[in-house]
């Protein structure tokens, strides 16, 4: 780990360090930032060295953090577990997983079962692994793999696996996929996934999935499709699933190129956010659990090109976007009763973020 300065860490940042066919990446691998709640500023405390650590989880004791290696083949994909040390800003490599499939792009945990997700975008795959006592994958994956296209030929070729959750309930594993416009449940008993799926979510022809949220009460499912940038809701029923709710995330007179990028729940549970990456805003749908709706607030200029993901701080007051192509992270404050954005003037430096975790 390179050190800049010792004190607390409140975000972890992953970011591109290679040259992909979407990004020029001049990230220096994850970077370990200070966050003051009272002024929304950020500062650097220290960056680990990695290679294409794209996108990061946190275990629920918050002691590992997870990084996928995004590279082709050749390059080794994998996942990187470490040893978390947020008061004093140290993470500690604990073990390197390298893993079959092409750029791994999403990582999640569920420590209870216990389970860890890696989606594979290129090649398609869900890879789930159980994880020993350490917090560390163990043994060989069970791999989720599906058939099919979408009417996209350049985005829907085939499977493209792009985000993988753990049902609060710990009955199922859900994945989006953007390849072939689907939501693929896959049933879980303890730690063993069911490799046959037994319920497919369509999407509208040429969506494409994106990534997937569960409101706190576990009662609803929330996903985002980029290629349409549209926001559904389902609600979640035992063993049915059914669609309640859809908005878009694009203002009406939108008349462009646009892609959904990351998705973030407000912790009250009653905001959600989505970036759009052509339109470069922030969109907020209000969340009523109770009538099972989505609502839009509104949307707020990034001020950048491409806000690849977003970020919500833990008290709820400021929301955290970043502009992958324009190199910064930009702070806006939160209104705790309308969940409206405003700009806080504080901006951080930061080449090609690709996913924010706060600590």
């Amino acid at each position: 780990m390179n050190q800049q300065q010792t004190g607390a860490v409140a975000l972890a940042v992953g970011t591109y360090t290679l040259k992909m066919p979407h990004v020029d990446g001049k990230g220096r691998g994850i970077y370990l930032l200070g966050f003051d709640p009272s002024t929304g500023r950020l500062s650097e405390v220290a960056v680990q060295d990695a290679v294409n650590p794209s996108y990061l989880t946190l275990s629920s004791d918050r002691r590992r953090l997870y990084a996928v290696r995004e590279v082709n083949a050749e390059d080794g994909p994998g996942l990187s577990t470490y040893d978390l040390d947020a008061a004093n800003g140290t993470l500690t490599l604990l073990h390197d997983t390298p893993t079959q499939g092409v750029w791994p792009c999403h990582v999640s945990v569920d420590n209870e079962v216990p389970l860890l997700l890696i989606s594979n975008y290129l090649t398609g795959e869900v890879l789930s692994y159980s994880l020993d006592a350490r917090g560390v994958p163990s043994g060989e994956p069970v791999v989720l793999t599906r058939d099919g296209t979408g009417p996209n030929p350049d985005r829907q070729d085939g499977p493209h696996a792009h985000c993988a959750l753990v049902s609060p309930d710990h009955r199922y594993v859900y994945l989006a996929d953007l390849g072939v416009d689907g939501i693929v449940r896959h049933p879980l008993d303890g730690g063993n996934v069911n490799p046959v799926s037994d319920l497919t979510l369509k999407a509208a022809p040429g969506a494409g999935p994106r990534h997937l949220l569960f409101t706190g009460s576990g009662a609803y499912l929330l996903a985002n499709y980029e290629m349409s940038s549209t926001v559904r809701m389902y609600r979640l029923d035992g063993d049915d699933v059914s669609l309640v709710s859809e908005v878009s995330s694009l203002p009406a007179d939108f008349d462009g190129n646009s892609g959904a990028g990351g998705m973030r729940l407000h912790p009250s549970g009653r905001f959600l956010y989505v970036g759009n990456r052509g339109h470069d805003s922030i969109f907020a749908a209000r969340v009523d659990e109770t009538a099972g709706t989505l609502t839009p607030i509104g949307t707020w200029s990034l001020g950048g090109r491409t806000p690849r993901d977003l970020a919500v701080s833990p008290d709820g007051k400021y929301l955290l976007a970043a502009s992958q192509d324009e190199a910064f992270i930009r702070v806006f404050s939160i209104d705790a009763q309308t969940g409206e954005l405003t700009f806080t003037g504080n901006d951080f430096a930061i080449p090609n973020a690709v996913c924010l975790e706060f600590l």
